[in-house]
């Protein structure tokens, strides 16, 4: 039998919750909380094996409840039981300790399912959260100007075009052994080991579209 502790501000939800749970022949309810400072209280004196946990509450965060609950020598299986799908959010959740997140808009056996997957060590996330993280991580690639001066980037780019040392010294006017410097440089920011990779870092990561390409010469 799994132990499950609900936690949820909202009674509507978690007297749903302790229902649903009590549908099925191996989860049981071991008690309900409002807020993350009783669900602390409940866990110390309940004993679960899975926390069912809301993110919003009143007082103590969801997020603060499983950074405490991990912080305990042997912590509970955290399932993340919101409404919220905001990268932002499930990154805070994740990164504090939580094995799974599920939004409240799930199926009941999704629920079920999830309760019984962190039980058993799996990390169940929702399909809705999933991209929001993959968007989300889109859009934190990084760009030249995040990591490089805006020197290096203008070498970068004529690297990028296929350009060697000396035409970029004389398109830059500067010295060839300036060109080597910024070289190095850009190689140790971006952790390439030479032209070809920098070069492939540039195809990946910049807005540089093929109308600037120019043939060296």
């Amino acid at each position: 039998m799994i132990r499950v502790l609900v936690v949820d501000d909202h009674a509507v939800v978690r007297t749903g919750l302790v229902h649903l749970l009590e549908t099925t022949d191996d989860l049981e309810c071991v008690g309900g909380a409002p807020d993350g400072e009783r669900a602390l209280e409940l866990v110390a004196e309940c004993n679960p094996d899975v926390v069912l946990l809301d993110l919003s509450m009143p007082g103590t965060s969801g997020v603060a409840v499983i950074q405490a609950l991990r912080a305990t020598p042997e912590p509970p299986a955290i399932l993340v039981l919101t409404s919220f799908s905001d990268a932002g959010l499930v990154l805070d959740a994740v990164s504090a300790g939580a094995d799974g997140y599920l939004l409240k808009q799930s199926e009941a056996e999704e629920i079920l399912d999830g309760v019984r997957t962190v039980a058993s060590g799996g990390a169940p996330v929702d399909p809705a959260v999933a991209r929001s993280l993959l968007r989300d991580l889109r859009d934190r690639r990084p760009t030249p100007a995040s990591v490089l001066t805006e020197r290096e980037v203008d070498v970068l780019e004529l690297l990028h075009l296929g350009y060697p040392n000396k035409t970029i010294a004389r398109r830059l006017g500067i010295s060839e052994r300036t060109v080597k410097v910024h070289l190095t440089h850009i190689f140790q920011r971006l952790g390439v080991a030479d032209r070809t990779a920098a070069a492939m870092w540039a195809e990946r990561h910049t807005p540089w579209s093929e109308d600037r390409k120019e043939v060296p010469s």
